[in-house]
């Protein structure tokens, strides 16, 4: 699989960025409310990642780096590439991005249904009395 992951820049990537993380995590699920002009996208610290396979943008995520601890944010991979590896392929771009910017703790408030997900990845369940459960995970 040729992946990549990398920063949103241009109009092109912040255009797909957009349109899979308003289809996976808002549509899919019956909401209407997504803005993709929040600022949180364009605050400091905050860094927008488009996950493409074979040049295709498939899977976002949103890294919010606080000095050696990051936050992940918004993850979604397209329905049609899910339980293809495509979410581990980039939870482990990620985490390798995540390493070279000096962050040694990931947290995460994942999804109730995609909590067994990161577990599998090596991240342990912080807190599971939330509506999306707060996981970490130590890397470097």
């Amino acid at each position: 699989m040729d992946a990549e992951l990398r920063q949103v820049e241009h109009d092109a990537d912040w255009h797909a960025y957009h349109f899979i993380r308003r289809h996976v995590l808002y549509e899919l699920r019956g909401r209407v409310d997504y803005d993709e002009h929040h600022p949180d996208d364009h605050a400091e610290g905050h860094i927008p990642l488009l996950f493409l396979r074979n040049g295709e943008p498939v899977g976002t995520a949103r890294l919010d780096q606080a000095r050696e601890v990051g936050t992940l944010r918004m993850v979604a991979v397209l329905p049609a590439h899910q339980r293809r590896g495509i979410g581990t392929a980039m939870l482990r771009a990620v985490e390798r991005f995540a390493e070279g910017r000096g962050i040694r703790q990931l947290n995460v408030h994942s999804a109730q249904d995609a909590t067994v997900f990161y577990e599998r990845l090596g991240w342990t369940t912080i807190d599971a009395s939330k509506r999306n459960p707060l996981l970490s995970k130590t890397i470097g």
